[in-house]
């Protein structure tokens, strides 16, 4: 990655964790933090893969409904919205 594109990507990062919160559910990362292991970020796999954020919260709620999963994480990754559960 060159220097002006990794700039661009953290103050995305930045800008999209002031929008969100730092604390909330729902979290937006770099390709580069999604792609720290083979199935994802350590501790979590990837279950699903959406083409909106909207899908793929409406999913992980779904999960957390009908006692799935406690607790996900949409992660924008290659154009497309992960749905991050616990491993």
């Amino acid at each position: 990655m060159t220097k002006p594109i990794r700039t661009a990507a953290a103050a995305g990062l930045a800008m999209a964790l002031a929008l969100t919160g730092a604390g909330a559910v729902v979290t937006v990362a770099t390709a580069s933090a999604a792609a720290a292991s083979g199935t994802g970020a350590r501790g979590w796999d990837v279950s699903g893969s959406f083409g909106t954020r909207q899908e793929c919260v409406a999913a992980g709620d779904a999960g957390v409904a009908d006692g799935s999963w406690t607790q996900y994480r949409c992660v924008l990754f290659e154009a497309r919205w992960d749905l991050m559960t616990p491993a």
